[in-house]
């Protein structure tokens, strides 16, 4: 038994892992996991393996469900910030242009027709006479650089469904990616 727990450890941790966020919480996890099956009937299982990978898809269930219940007591308090919401958004809207002229020549244009000018994803593959699925991913890319370019400059607090409530520019700025007025 041991053995086969030995075995499990590392590919029982990943698969945690890769449906957790945080490390810390999916090395908790497998540990509960393991803490759970050496409290379970384990000598009557026929295949330990998928013995383990149910303790801990229930385990992780578990795990969503007590966030789930502690994020709807706090959203149970209502903020007043739609106002100052939208001016960030709008204060932040206009340093978009200077953040795209930053990135590689293969998605600025795409970003531009995508992201200031509003351009659909599909009428934007016929004006470059590239592949739809192409233009798809190289936006994705693209606002993921935007974000990474953001995120070297200023600090962004967002809100629920990425709402952004308001940002502040961090002092290393580059005064070309610069924010402010």
């Amino acid at each position: 038994m041991q053995r086969q727990i030995e075995k499990l450890y590392n590919p029982l941790f990943l698969y945690v892992k890769k449906r957790v966020n945080s490390r810390e919480d999916a090395e908790d996890l497998t540990q509960e996991v393991f803490y759970k099956l050496s409290k379970s009937q384990s000598d009557t299982v026929d295949n330990v393996k998928s013995w383990v990978y149910t303790i801990a898809k229930n385990t992780i269930t578990d795990y969503y469900r007590k966030k789930k219940v502690y994020f709807e007591g706090i959203n149970e308090i209502s903020f007043t910030y739609e106002e100052e919401e939208e001016d960030a958004s709008k204060e932040l809207s206009k340093c978009v242009n200077s953040f795209i002229d930053e990135l590689p020549e293969e998605y600025r244009s795409i970003m531009t027709l995508s992201e200031l000018e509003n351009v659909s994803q599909k009428e934007i593959a016929d004006r470059l006479d590239m592949n739809y699925v192409t233009v798809r991913s190289k936006i994705q890319r693209g606002r993921k650089k935007l974000k990474e370019l953001f995120s070297e400059c200023c600090i962004i607090i967002q809100g629920g469904k990425g709402s952004i409530l308001s940002y502040h520019q961090k002092e290393d700025c580059d005064e070309n990616n610069s924010c402010s007025d």
